[in-house]
């Protein structure tokens, strides 16, 4: 038998040159691979892959998407192995998990005994008779705007609309073993409709932001959870993208990319100070309970082109003179984790606009300011991931975010 043992707050990525949409342009794609689960977070519970099946093991908690979805079609097929009272769900459409809760409150695919397929919340979305105890069950749910509708083993079951909160969110599935007990899932597919983001020009590149809102970016912000009401912490103000560098936090895409060059124009709107852009961003709130881990590339005022490790690593050359003794290097609290730009004098005065170049292929990372180039890492201990923005005390602007493909790194 062949196991992959997931463990609490597993990361996993996904493998791909640039990864933007993983369900393509309305194409059917595998959510789970049948072998791993790269592409899910496993949240405060234990899972594990068993002949192709995705077993729910033990604890009060969630397997989640790394990926956030809005209108879709979710196909999965699930099977209790508790006797009676057995307890699950597929959660979806949500932002994120309270404080102090192991779930979300809303919105679910009931798999609680004599609830199979209901949806709390959402008026007639109730189901009865559907349901097979101790077999495989197949459903079928799509979700459009604020309709949705439900199949269970090919039948139709309701439709319904009432959908309220985020137009897009996290999709997971429900682990609720010491109540509800184990469950199997399997054959977990999604179809989305094309991307309607920003247009893709003829090689490729993109941008990360369409200049209107924060579509395909999510926040993280760690006093949100404490305070959900505090004031944004990123805004989109005349056409530009805004980190007001309070509360701190990051704003982080919600696809994964490999192997791009990545182009973005900033300027401190005030008093110039600390920012940066992470690359291969993955794990959240993996340092301090604040930086996901990744890579940082520093935009701090006169420093901009700095590698901070977080929780990653990379090799640059004259280590000891840029990093410090060997003895103290460390991708974590209270090592040396700062890695020295070349220059430290390609930044415009403040106020004024600069261009920061990030080229990330394979374990390699190069970074340019205003046309030098500031920094030249090689086995980076990751290769692909999210991209971030940080809020880490100063108002920073941001008018041009644009994302190419490459496959080998300038000159």
């Amino acid at each position: 038998m062949r196991k992959a043992l997931i463990s609490i707050v597993f990361a996993a990525t996904i493998t791909s040159t640039v990864l933007a949409d993983a369900c393509g342009k309305g194409k059917r794609a595998a959510l789970f691979d049948g072998k791993t689960l790269k592409g899910w977070t496993v949240l405060n519970c234990q899972a594990e892959v068993r002949d192709g099946q995705i077993l729910i093991k033990s604890g009060n908690g969630l397997i989640q998407t790394e990926q956030k979805y809005g209108d879709f079609i979710l196909e999965f097929e699930c099977k209790a192995l508790k006797d009676a009272n057995w307890d699950s769900g597929v959660y979806f459409r949500y932002d994120k998990v309270p404080a102090n809760r192991p779930w979300p409150g809303k919105y679910q695919v009931n798999l609680r005994k004599g609830m199979e397929g209901n949806v709390g919340g959402v008026k007639g979305a109730t189901s009865k008779g559907l349901y097979k105890p101790g077999q495989w069950n197949a459903f079928k749910l799509t979700v459009e705007g604020t309709k949705l509708a439900l199949e269970m083993n090919g039948k139709p079951a309701w439709k319904a609309t009432g959908l309220a909160g985020p137009k897009q969110g996290f999709i997971s599935v429900q682990a609720e073993v010491p109540h509800g007990g184990q469950f199997l899932f399997r054959n977990i597919y999604i179809t989305t409709k094309a991307d309607k983001g920003p247009a893709i020009g003829k090689d490729g590149a993109r941008s990360l932001f369409n200049g209107k809102d924060l579509t395909g970016w999510h926040v993280d912000v760690p006093l949100r959870d404490r305070k959900p009401d505090v004031k944004p912490t990123f805004i989109v103000r005349d056409g530009k993208l805004v980190s007001l560098g309070k509360p701190n936090g990051h704003l982080i895409t919600d696809a994964k990319y490999a192997n791009y060059r990545l182009e973005v124009e900033y300027r401190f709107a005030g008093k110039p100070g600390n920012c940066g852009v992470l690359v291969h961003a993955s794990t959240p709130r993996a340092l301090y309970k604040m930086f996901p881990k990744s890579l940082e590339v520093q935009m701090n005022h006169r420093h901009a082109g700095d590698f901070w490790c977080i929780v990653e690593d990379i090799t640059v050359p004259d280590m000891v003179k840029r990093r410090g003794p060997k003895d103290r290097w460390g991708t974590t609290k209270g090592k040396a984790r700062r890695i020295l730009n070349l220059t430290d004098d390609s930044e415009k005065p403040a106020g004024q606009w600069n261009a920061m170049t990030i080229e990330c292929v394979k374990d390699a990372v190069k970074v340019w300011v205003n046309g030098d180039l500031v920094n030249h890492g090689t086995k980076c201990t990751a290769s692909e991931g999210q991209i971030a923005l940080q809020a880490e005390g100063s108002e920073v602007e941001f008018r041009k975010l644009l994302l190419r493909p490459i496959t080998t790194l300038t000159d």
